[in-house]
């Protein structure tokens, strides 16, 4: 074969893989820069709800401290100026810490999310990835014993204070800082009366609502599923770490943000939106 015709066959066929290459790149990234359809994005944030409740059912039984409730973390953070309760002399510090790890995610996500655009599919996707990914590390730690939880016999049967472990500090960072990743998106949808992480204002906006007792009320609907997800989750997350593991409980949210990052990704586009090619 002549030499020449063979390497002008061989640019040819690297000029195809390349232009290929090129329009799958642009394809991909058009894809995911298109605003998604906003219209049943409520059932995400929801499903949100539910991991609210897994995690901080979790996290009260494991470490005296929430993961999203923030409110009763500044309880408990008042409480530890007093030294109380006397069980649990380091309990202020895990509230403390959840605090500042939740508001410095807010802080974060917020503003990437601004930077990329808080809708588009591309920003979605990466934010409930990070989450999920976030979870499995705290569930990694505490499945690979790196951080000690009690078990329910040894709690029942101590006495004094309950032993405290610095090192459980670490999954507790890691899982309220992707909290403030449900608040950021529910926001960002304007979803403002299912924040997905506290149920005081709900419950109050829910009784205020002059249309309460009006047949078709979505917004109410929304809120009482909210609040029934969020007391089934922690339900749930109680009744696993009861029978199986606190890791269990993490990696059974972990599964639940993750399935939420594959719904985006298949998510229809916002009508109007030019076609992906």
């Amino acid at each position: 074969m002549d030499p020449e015709l063979f390497k002008d066959a061989e640019e040819g066929r690297d000029q195809a893989v390349s232009s290929t290459s090129a329009g799958l790149l642009h394809r991909f990234r058009k894809y995911n820069a298109t605003q998604i359809d906003k219209t049943w994005t409520t059932l995400p944030v929801l499903a949100t709800s539910y991991v609210s409740g897994l995690t901080d059912s979790a996290a009260y039984n494991a470490w005296s401290c929430f993961i999203s409730m923030q409110t009763g973390n500044t309880v408990f953070l008042g409480l530890g100026a007093s030294r109380q309760p006397a069980s649990k002399p380091f309990g202020w510090l895990s509230s403390l810490l959840s605090i500042g790890c939740f508001m410095l995610g807010v802080a974060t996500i917020s503003f990437c999310s601004r930077k990329a655009g808080a809708t588009l599919r591309g920003t979605l996707v990466a934010s409930f990835f990070f989450q999920a990914t976030l979870i499995v590390v705290a569930a990694s730690l505490v499945e690979g014993g790196v951080v000690p939880i009690p078990g329910r016999e040894e709690l029942e049967h101590a006495s004094g204070p309950s032993p405290f472990y610095h090192i459980s500090l670490l999954p507790l960072a890691f899982l309220a800082f992707q909290a403030a990743g449900q608040i950021v998106v529910s926001r960002s949808f304007g979803h403002n009366h299912i924040p997905s992480i506290v149920l005081t204002s709900l419950y109050s906006d829910l009784v205020a609502d002059p249309l309460f007792f009006q047949p078709v009320n979505i917004k109410r609907n929304e809120r009482i599923a909210s609040a029934i997800l969020i007391l089934t989750g922690a339900i749930s997350g109680g009744w696993i770490m009861r029978e199986s593991s606190m890791a269990a409980v993490l990696w059974f949210a972990a599964a639940i943000k993750y399935a939420i990052t594959l719904g985006f990704i298949v998510w229809p586009s916002e009508r109007g939106e030019a076609p992906y090619q």
